[in-house]
């Protein structure tokens, strides 16, 4: 197990950096694979725990395709009332709606978006991947930095938290563009129906997340807006736990960065 502290840029308070230690100290007594990352948009400040280690994806990776058509739709805003047909062999199992009711066998692109965030359906998901095609997808995360964008034998593939972290500051930077369609994604992450962080340990503020769950993994991934945002990023491999230990775990993790989020706050 990689044990990495590291805390860049103005964190120099020596209580900051041995809060850091500590929750780090609590990850590596850990049995399973877990990893986080924090990162300040504002000063750059930065720690983390097995920052480079990987993770199946799940559904946390669902985020980047929307995002990927969301800003080549500032080109082109038809592109979101494109029409995608469903045929019998495109319902998947598992999350999501669509599958609810077959009767509706066609979807706007605008319609898939919000289903694949809104509630992390699959069928959705993979129809705007292929729609984008793989490749395609592979080549914008390769773009921004990304090392692993799509890698394995699904449309999920794996990631770390050091993807995650340029996926996730790419979406800020789209986000602060405040656009009418950046607003609309925005609006689509906000209060999913499936979410794992409770509110009150990210102090109530808003959360643009995208949470991941199946088989081994479980995870949350997204941008917290606090007057300072920051992006928070938790992985988990927690399989021998029952979901509501799994959620207590990843709230537990949640609360003590965001402790510090509010440390580093107060240095500037």
């Amino acid at each position: 197990m990689k044990y990495n502290v590291s805390a860049i840029n103005k964190v120099k308070n020596k209580y900051i950096k041995k809060r850091i230690y500590y929750l780090n100290k609590y990850l590596l007594k850990q049995n399973e694979k877990v990893a986080y990352a924090y990162k300040n948009l504002e000063t750059d400040d930065m720690f983390s725990f097995n920052f480079d280690v990987c993770f199946y994806s799940a559904s946390a990776i669902k985020f980047l395709v929307c995002l990927y058509i969301y800003e080549k739709a500032e080109k082109n805003p038809e592109l979101l009332n494109e029409k995608i047909k469903l045929g019998e062999e495109d319902f998947k199992s598992g999350s999501g709606v669509l599958s609810d009711d077959k009767t509706v066998t066609e979807y706007t692109i605008r319609e898939l978006v919000y289903y694949t965030l809104k509630e992390s359906d699959n069928t959705a998901y993979i129809k705007l991947v292929n729609f984008v095609t793989p490749d395609r997808l592979k080549e914008f995360g390769l773009s921004l930095g990304a090392n692993h964008t799509l890698e394995g034998k699904d449309l999920f593939g794996i990631t770390n938290a050091y993807d995650m972290e340029i996926y996730l500051t790419y979406l800020h930077d789209y986000l602060n563009t405040n656009t009418k369609l950046s607003n609309e994604l925005k609006e689509c992450m906000l209060d999913p129906s499936y979410q794992i962080i409770k509110a009150k340990n990210i102090d109530n503020n808003l959360f643009v997340r995208k949470y991941g769950s199946f088989g081994i993994a479980f995870h949350e991934v997204g941008i917290v807006y606090d007057e300072s945002p920051y992006i928070l990023i938790i992985l988990t491999q927690k399989n021998e736990l029952k979901d509501n230990q799994k959620i207590k775990y990843v709230n537990k993790v949640a609360k003590k960065i965001n402790r510090i989020h509010k440390l580093i706050k107060e240095e500037k």
